[in-house]
């Protein structure tokens, strides 16, 4: 029993994610059976064959729409190229989606465009684009936490900084940032950005110097004075640029905050 059902959901995923479902519209029962189903399953393909077709365009449908609104300077760049449906069918053809969470798929499709190359060829910033799109949105989506408890408002020399649970530090060799529907490929160009959402839930971003990104990073894990003397800054320039972040930080902590992992997906 278990192996027919194995069968039959092998079966399913290769309907639904083959790049061309020419054999299956041609025979749905021979397609069954060239798979292994027995007779019963076979004459179910044939019978149920518009029904399975709109179990394919469907299943498609579920993993396109994310990757299309996650992703929607990449997707004018592909598009104004050709590219596009190429780039999603080669992500689909490898079949690496593994997890049943709608929310894994975005991350899922950015991380076969990170080990694949897919495109780096033509778009050197393609990888660069695509992350930056995908980081405003976790930023924009992820829950809040509440702030440990004891922070301050205002740093001292002893203190570490705390940033809010959705605010990411970023660094990238383009300048993804500058990048518009009428102009989605980004000129070339070092950059440090800084991504929080405010009061009212939108995405803000910053950009930083090299000297200012290095403070944030450093100072999380020691305290702002080491952090400022490290960089070469002065402590109450350091500081004060520090208490200006608004919602991006959490606080001002004598401890060590606690550890915040990146989730997964979102």
């Amino acid at each position: 029993m278990r192996d027919a059902v194995l069968a039959l959901q092998r079966t399913l995923a290769a309907l639904a994610l083959d790049p061309d479902a020419a054999a299956f519209e041609a025979d749905p029962g021979a397609f069954a059976a060239a798979r292994g189903l027995p007779e019963g399953d076979q004459a179910a393909f044939r019978r149920h064959r518009d029904r399975l077709l709109h179990y394919r365009n469907a299943v498609r449908d579920d993993i396109w729409e994310p990757i299309d609104l996650d992703f929607p300077l990449t997707r004018t760049l592909l598009e104004e190229a050709g590219a596009w449906e190429p780039c999603r069918a080669a992500f689909l053809a490898t079949r690496i989606f593994r997890s049943p969470f709608y929310r894994d798929i975005a991350p899922t499709f950015l991380g076969w465009l990170a080990t694949s190359g897919w495109g780096r060829d033509r778009w050197p910033f393609l990888l660069e684009l695509a992350h930056f799109e995908l980081v405003r949105e976790l930023v924009e989506h992820l829950p809040d936490e509440p702030a440990p408890a004891g922070l301050r408002d205002e740093p001292r020399p002893g203190d570490r900084l705390v940033l809010a649970p959705s605010t990411q530090v970023l660094a990238y060799s383009y300048r993804v940032h500058e990048a518009t529907w009428e102009a989605p490929a980004p000129a070339p160009g070092a950059c440090h950005l800084l991504a929080s959402r405010d009061a009212e839930g939108y995405v803000r971003w910053r950009e930083l110097t090299g000297a200012t990104a290095c403070l944030l990073v450093r100072a999380q894990a020691a305290p702002v004075a080491v952090a400022a003397r490290e960089l070469g800054l002065d402590l109450e320039v350091a500081a004060a640029f520090l208490a200006s972040l608004g919602e991006a930080v959490a606080g001002f902590s004598p401890l060590p905050p606690p550890r915040r992992p990146w989730p997964s997906g979102a």
